[in-house]
């Protein structure tokens, strides 16, 4: 966790210090990234980053604890889904929220596309299984709700179709990440689309779809 100073920072400096590091993270991941790169991108002095953190590690948990943190915030969950074909909308309208929530802010992008990278990597930082484990329960959320809306299969175990969604997830994740530089606000609702329906293909009921 961040030192008290850090939390007293006002919150255009917090995002400021956190995409730097977010940005070194994700281009060299947690063992070879810089803690005077970042330091250096943030624009602030050594002696200050150490009122902020104790270490690389207190930054690199709270890179990537903010990062899905914000991202949950802003995206949210398609409770208001009442029917199968509402549920599906919610779930496009929910991807359109995180491609523009990443693109009206590109601080809040290299937040976001780092999770995406390190999970490439396969780094296995703690941190990493802590998030995991919070995407599960967020996944699982969903599933059970499509599931009682008739919008999601019953067939198979939900949890098979946890780890089926979470892996889709990760594809695109990456797929976005080697792509970001390309997607503009135009792309965003055919890209949003494009993903979810991936998702309808695994996971709607059969004779749906």
């Amino acid at each position: 966790m961040p030192l008290p100073r850090f939390d007293k920072l006002d919150e255009p400096r917090k995002k400021t210090i956190l995409a730097a590091a977010a940005e070194e993270f994700g281009e060299r991941g947690f063992e070879q990234a810089s803690y005077n790169r970042i330091i250096e991108r943030a624009g602030i002095s050594k002696g200050a980053m150490y009122y902020y953190f104790a270490d690389k590690d207190d930054l690199y948990r709270t890179v990537l604890d903010s990062a899905l943190g914000h991202w949950l915030q802003h995206v949210g969950f398609p409770f208001e889904a009442d029917d199968a074909a509402s549920f599906w909308s919610a779930c496009e309208a929910m991807y359109v929220r995180s491609l523009r929530f990443m693109l009206e802010d590109p601080r809040n992008a290299a937040l976001c596309l780092s999770i995406a990278q390190a999970r490439e990597r396969l780094e296995g930082h703690p941190v990493l299984t802590m998030l995991n484990e919070r995407m599960m329960e967020w996944t699982g959320a969903l599933v059970r709700q499509g599931q009682a809306l008739g919008a999601v299969r019953t067939d198979i175990p939900s949890d098979l179709l946890v780890h089926a969604g979470l892996a889709l997830m990760d594809a695109g994740d990456r797929w976005l990440a080697a792509r970001w530089s390309e997607i503009d606000d135009d792309a965003v609702e055919g890209t949003a689309r494009t993903m979810v329906d991936l998702f309808k293909r695994v996971g709607q009921p059969e004779g749906t779809r």
